[in-house]
């Protein structure tokens, strides 16, 4: 009697640690994070995405009581930081913090050393519209008049923040396509060269994203906003107009910052960063931060957020395709 009592009990035991197994991945889900997180940063320290990333960050680190460090790992148009969180363990402890180029680099790119197949959205949450603006010393006081020059035959000069930036494919797409109007491409080494350029009277309209680094300066009137690419006026700059407003609907285009976790990270974990991410958005002292940076703030939950990438990606194709740049 003893035996069998041994034996049914040794049975009982070894069911429940197989129990134990069982449930213990989705305990650790539950538990995440235990140890600290890192944000690979794809950009130089100081910019939009690293900015971004160690302000929410800061606030990650108190709400989960982990600490968040932050890695930059600049280079290829970021694609050197996405490839490395994409090829790194899916455990939720590496997270790619980028910007819109990783869904311009899907097209702009013939190789890349990765697919963006291998990383999984988690948020999106903050993003500026691309722009354009004039010097006010010049005839362009409007997008009319900017087209109106280029019919007339009048070279009209296109200054960017560099060849394959966002505001340069953006207005690739616009003048080629949209308002089939001609002009010459001035690239410059950044947005803020781009901007002197605009107001030493180097080109005739500025194509950038609308941030705190032009906002000032078209409230100001120290350029005139023309117009922006988002859906409705961005409420920094109400003044200047929508595309559509001015007759292109459908033309959007924006600079984002995304988080993005290697493909076949546990869901209980994406949820959840998706959840804190968009919590530490609604706390007084990091929105006052993410609107000083001229930023516009959008709750997603972690499936909507996977949907406007893929639509981002067939978005910024199409204007990757009509510019005819391409980076081997």
């Amino acid at each position: 009697m003893s035996v069998k009592s041994n034996f049914l009990g040794a049975v009982c035991m070894s069911v429940l640690a197989l129990g134990g197994l069982t449930l213990s991945p989705a305990h650790a889900q539950d538990a995440w994070p235990t140890k600290r997180v890192v944000f690979v940063i794809g950009y130089a320290p100081g910019g939009f995405a690293d900015s971004v990333a160690r302000i929410i960050g800061a606030k990650l680190g108190d709400t989960l009581n982990q600490q968040i460090i932050t890695q930059n790992m600049e280079g290829a148009g970021g694609n050197i930081a996405a490839r490395h969180v994409a090829t790194t363990p899916p455990d939720g402890y590496t997270i790619l913090v980028t910007t819109t180029s990783l869904a311009i680099n899907d097209t702009l790119y013939k190789t890349k050393g990765f697919s963006t197949k291998g990383l999984m959205p988690v948020a999106m949450p903050v993003s500026a519209p691309e722009s354009f603006a004039s010097n006010p010393k010049s005839n362009v006081k409007s997008l009319g008049d900017l087209l109106a020059q280029s019919k007339a035959g009048e070279t009209v000069y296109l200054g960017t923040p560099g060849i394959g930036s966002g505001s340069h494919l953006a207005a690739e797409y616009f003048f080629k396509v949209l308002a089939k109007a001609n002009v010459k491409h001035i690239p410059f080494p950044g947005g803020a060269p781009a901007k002197l350029g605009l107001l030493g009277g180097d080109v005739s309209v500025l194509s950038s994203t609308a941030t705190a680094a032009t906002i000032p300066a078209m409230l100001s009137k120290e350029i005139i906003g023309l117009a922006v690419a988002s859906a409705e006026r961005d409420p920094a700059i109400p003044d200047v107009p929508t595309f559509a407003e001015l007759g292109y609907p459908g033309f959007l285009a924006s600079s984002w910052t995304g988080f993005f976790a290697p493909d076949g990270t546990p869901e209980a974990v994406l949820t959840k960063l998706n959840a804190q991410i968009n919590a530490a958005l609604k706390d007084p002292e990091v929105k006052a931060k993410i609107d000083a940076m001229g930023l516009i703030i959008a709750n997603r939950t972690q499936p909507e957020t996977r949907a406007y990438f893929q639509s981002e990606i067939a978005n910024w194709a199409k204007m990757v395709e009509a510019s005819g740049v391409a980076v081997p």
